[in-house]
């Protein structure tokens, strides 16, 4: 480096430094400003998996209209359907660091014949994000607009915050405008920023009228710093009508998915003593397999909905499962989050009135194994009541169902527990006769369900009802063990009520949200079923009701009995499965949608070299700055490439940084050390005496994919107990070929490779222990 750039470096670090002190940092959309925290929650980010970032805009609950070239590798077409790249958005999360709005995969698309524009449906609605209106007039020239996106800026390269500017609109064509920075701004679209949706701001809400889709991207990091300024968008003002027929949503009434008169995937349901609950089977996070199973007779069933609609057992057995045998008419089976992984992936079985509780775990194959056996209750819950219920339920507000709940009714016992250990549970309440949260529980009719009361994504809220009693009540748990009740009704609740000792009450995803945020309640033999929503303080509306059944079921038989279940395996449990113990009746009823009324369509995008579209490639120039660093400020792959390794591409959440980096809240950089290179020169930064290659963390998804050659330590980035991050690094052997992925702790470093031996076949630790290259960093969680 020659003495005016270590100069220029130098002031560089001094002008820059203050972005890693919480500074704000240079705004993009490039010459833009970040955006306030819940403003504009309808701009969407959109990763196509990998290898391609874009913006896009939620134009209804289910739907995002983005650039089809987003979608697209270079040269590849996009159909109508399933995406080829597993594609998700992030929507109403300003802050993509934070915790709002929601993530969701993608499950269908549609481009657009004829324009750069794709509507994306995901997987569930995005309930309680409000989209943007689609405008009805066309921009003109010299209109004032905003665009709002996801790109890079001057100095970040995927942002984690949401960046807007207001912007003028130019020369507009049939088709497509231009847009410029008002009032001469230097502003411009960089990568990422392909679909960042244009929109004017007057009026009661915004109003969409294009989508960003390439730009000279002057000014933008890793593009000409002289570079053309603003941006060319496709215009979508008159593709309402288009937009309306492609993004259908479910209407507010039922219909018939499917039925039968003949059990349900082997399972005859010929016996009264049927029970069915939904579990997740395949540890995926969706309840969509249904566990049938009739105790008393040790006959159990596992079955899984097909993609051509049939169902086909994925277990079945005539003895029990995983030990437990099933023999007694009073055996019961819930779902549980045994782990705390967000997942009812495991299965709590019970006997009330004989002390007996089992979990079980779901291995390889079919098989199951118990991690948790006992004969003498759970968690000091005796289990000797016939009338014992126990529920899942998320006492810690964590959004997992990972604690029980235990009770008694006619007696006022009530308990929770949550895993302490292996094998070991522990009261967190416990009640002998006093009820819960003023709630009595002296009547033998009383039941309980965990509930999201406050449609947070979170079911820690407990309903308590009693069947013709016509009270209910819902507690919220508050500090320690207290609760306190935010509805309580001796008149039923939202209009149903509760007068027949038949009712039931079941949360349900009614809005497909992946949110039990919704009262299904309903009458077997009396054909009358509610669906109540919670409105504003703690009142519910009915949002369906019925005195003919439901969605074609007719509720006619006292036996009849309603689950909620991920029918379609989106990762919500939006549809019904109702079913009739002895008679072999099944029946799947869900919201109706309208009928499908596009034609699909093949599209193969023109993607030019204005396309903004992020491609995640590492930048050549990527000025970085910390206190404590050696003056250099160009950390790319031009750099890299003078310090002997390669850096290949990333998401901006992992950068190379200079070893000498200050740590930051206990912070530090994750050190990887190599060996030396072809046995003459060292791969880091050996002009600072510094035998390593560092990388700092920006972000909890971070991943940078490189090549740093003969490394044979990873050290993580903890500087203070509870710092830091762990990561994944990912190696492949020389000489094998063979990659392994291996754990780095944030507080511990781990070895990889050899540097004492050589990588021949002659070698006894050949080839496992041989020269290893690191192929990729990952942050975990």
């Amino acid at each position: 480096m020659n003495l005016q750039r270590i100069i220029l470096s130098f002031l560089l670090v001094l002008s820059s430094a203050v972005l890693w002190t919480g500074a704000t940092p240079a705004h993009a959309v490039r010459g833009g400003g970040p955006v306030t925290d819940g403003t504009w929650g309808f701009v969407a980010k959109v990763n196509a998996g990998e290898a391609r970032g874009c913006t896009g805009a939620l134009v209804s609950p289910q739907w995002v209209i983005t650039a089809t070239s987003c979608l697209a590798a270079e040269g590849q077409p996009v159909t109508s359907g399933a995406p080829k790249t597993a594609t998700t958005v992030t929507v109403g999360r300003t802050d993509l660091s934070g915790s709002g709005g929601r993530v969701l995969p993608v499950d269908w698309v549609h481009p657009h014949r004829d324009r750069d524009v794709v509507l994306a449906r995901l997987a569930l609605r995005a309930v309680g994000v409000t989209p943007v209106a689609v405008s009805a007039t066309a921009p003109a020239t010299g209109d004032a607009l905003q665009v709002a996106g996801y790109g890079r800026t001057a100095q970040e390269w995927a942002p984690n915050r949401l960046h807007a500017s207001p912007v003028v609109a130019g020369a507009v064509t049939a088709a497509s405008f231009g847009w410029t920075g008002a009032d001469g701004g230097d502003v411009s679209a960089c990568q990422g920023d392909t679909g960042a949706p244009v929109f004017r701001t007057g009026g009661s809400a915004p109003q969409l009228v294009g989508l960003s889709i390439g730009a000279g991207q002057g000014g933008c990091l890793g593009a000409a710093a002289d570079g053309p300024r603003g941006a060319d968008a496709v215009r979508v003002d008159d593709l309402a009508s288009w937009i309306r027929t492609v993004a259908i949503e479910p209407t507010t009434s039922f219909t018939r998915y499917e039925g039968s008169l003949t059990g349900i995937g082997g399972y005859d349901l010929d016996d009264d003593r049927d029970q069915v609950v939904a579990f997740d089977y395949e540890h995926s996070g969706k309840l969509d397999h249904l566990v049938l199973y009739r105790p008393g007779s040790q006959i159990v069933f596992i079955v899984k909905r097909n993609p051509d609609g049939t169902y086909a057992p994925v277990f079945s057995s005539t003895t029990g499962i995983g030990g437990y045998d099933l023999k007694d008419a009073r055996d019961r089976v819930i779902a549980f989050d045994y782990t705390g992984s967000g997942k009812l992936d495991h299965l709590l079985l019970y006997r009330p009135g004989g002390e007996t509780a089992w979990i079980l775990e779901h291995g390889a194959g079919t098989t199951f194994r118990a991690v948790f056996h006992s004969s003498a209750g759970i968690g000091g819950y005796d289990l000797k009541s016939a009338e014992d219920q126990i529920i899942a339920y998320d006492h810690d507000h964590s959004g997992k169902l990972d604690h029980l709940l235990l009770y008694r009714p006619g007696t006022g016992m009530a308990h929770i527990i949550k895993r302490t250990g292996a094998a070991t549970f522990t009261p967190v309440f416990a009640s002998a006769d006093g009820g819960i949260g003023g709630y009595n529980l002296k009547d033998a009719r009383d039941r309980v369900i965990a509930f999201d009361y406050t449609g947070s994504g979170k079911p820690d809220h407990l309903v308590l009802y009693r069947p013709g009693g016509e009270t209910a009540w819902i507690l919220e748990h508050g500090a320690g063990n207290t609760f306190k009740a935010v509805f309580h009704s001796s008149t039923g609740i939202g209009g149903y009520d509760l007068k027949s000792t038949a009712d039931q009450i079941i949360a349900y995803d009614y809005e497909q949200s992946g949110r039990l945020d919704h009262l299904l309640l309903y009458r077997p033999g009396g054909k009358t079923a509610w669906i109540l929503k919670h409105g504003a303080g703690n009142a519910f509306t009915a949002v369906f009701h019925s005195s003919a059944g439901i969605g074609g079921y007719d509720l006619e038989m006292a036996k009849d009995r309603v689950i909620a279940f991920d029918y379609r395996s989106k990762g919500g449990q939006s549809h019904l499965f109702l079913y009739r113990p002895g008679d072999q009746i099944t029946y799947v009823a869900g919201r109706a949608l309208p009928p499908v009324r596009v034609v699909p369509v093949t599209v193969t995008p023109a993607v030019g070299p204005d396309s903004i579209v992020e491609r995640y490639g590492y930048p050549a120039d990527f000025p970085h700055a910390f206190a404590g660093t050696s003056g250099q400020t160009d950390w790319g792959t031009d750099e890299a490439e003078a310090h002997n390794f390669e850096l290949i591409s990333g998401n901006g959440g992992i950068i190379w940084v200079s070893c000498t980096a200050s740590p930051e809240n206990g912070v530090g950089v994750i050190k990887v050390f190599p060996g030396l290179l072809n046995g003459q020169t060292e791969v880091g930064e050996p002009h600072l005496g510094v035998t390593a290659v560092c990388f700092k963390v920006l972000g909890s998804g971070g991943w940078v994919k490189l090549r740093i050659p003969n490394v044979y330590e990873v050290q993580g980035d903890s500087r203070s107990p509870g710092a830091g991050h762990d990561v994944d690094a990912t190696v492949v052997n020389v000489s094998s070929g063979t990659e392994r992925t291996k754990r780095v702790e944030r507080d511990e470093s781990e070895q990889f490779g050899r540097t004492d031996i050589t990588c021949d076949e002659s070698h006894p630790d050949f080839p496992d222990n041989c020269q290893e290259t690191l192929l990729e960093l990952r942050v975990v969680g």
